[in-house]
């Protein structure tokens, strides 16, 4: 399996898979690069998809020490370098967002067009919810066959149709210690990266649940205007938070070609 290796001598998984424009995708902390699992076999027939696992979960490196957003956005450089891509689109979603967003701003030449969840802050809800999922891991861990990826799967609003699918995936991917490091680098406010970006943007967001578009966590979501007068904004209906990409993988494949087909020829 394909790995980067950082300045610190940390390994960083990543894939590469169909051809065409590069598309690089960004999950979440949780699910990482398994959270295109079901849009992946869409998007390949049309991009050079570049899947990678941010340092502390899956594939990657989990040790706990040295994760924070700026080494998420480095390891992403580098695995652009080693693949020789000098420009290319980004999706992204929940907290992979920060990512995506830090990542356009610190090298605006670098991507074409940018599609989010629209988190670009930690606010209050966010706070909660990664207090709460700290309880649960201190009284049950992760990645132990014990009950907390269950629980945290819970706490995050999963639909039923793939709670147990996510519940798995937490437990293959998370350790511990790794996930609170992991969400103490997510504790930014990008405020001030929003003007420094480019790159179209579209923001995609689930429509209810904990995670949902009138949600605090998905605040980005009801301040288009940080995200400049170019942002577009699609609400996929009936669907819960971030679980878009999971519960309705087609039609979020479709909204995201139509964008970026669009502005390819604006």
């Amino acid at each position: 399996m394909p790995h980067v290796m950082d300045e610190a001598g940390r390994k960083v998984w990543y894939d590469v898979l169909g051809e065409g424009d590069p598309l690089a995708l960004i999950g979440g902390s949780s699910l990482v690069h398994r959270q295109w699992d079901f849009m992946v076999p869409i998007l390949r027939d049309h991009f050079k998809v570049i899947l990678f696992d941010q340092q502390g979960a899956r594939l990657s490196d989990r040790t706990p020490s040295g994760i924070s957003l700026d080494r998420w956005v480095d390891d992403l450089k580098l695995i652009l370098d080693a693949l020789g891509v000098e420009q290319t689109d980004i999706l992204s979603t929940s907290n992979g967002s920060l990512i995506a967003i830090s990542f356009a701003a610190r090298y605006p030449g670098r991507v074409k067009a940018l599609v989010h969840y629209g988190i670009y802050r930690m606010t209050d809800q966010y706070r909660k919810i990664s207090r709460i999922g700290e309880t649960i891991i201190n009284e049950f861990g992760v990645g132990n066959r014990s009950m907390g990826a269950y629980y945290l799967a819970r706490m995050f609003g999963t639909p039923d149709t793939c709670e147990q699918w996510v519940t798995n995936r937490f437990e293959e991917n998370l350790t511990p210690d790794a996930w609170k490091s992991m969400h103490v680098a997510i504790d930014v406010d990008l405020t001030e990266d929003l003007t420094k970006i480019k790159a179209p943007q579209l923001i995609m967001v689930g429509e209810v649940g904990p995670l949902g578009k009138d949600s605090d966590y998905a605040s980005g979501s009801r301040e288009m205007g940080r995200f400049g007068p170019l942002a577009e904004k699609v609400i996929i209906p009936d669907t819960n938070g971030t679980f878009h990409v999971l519960t309705r993988p087609f039609e979020c494949s479709q909204k995201v070609l139509a964008f970026l087909k669009r502005k390819r020829r604006q």
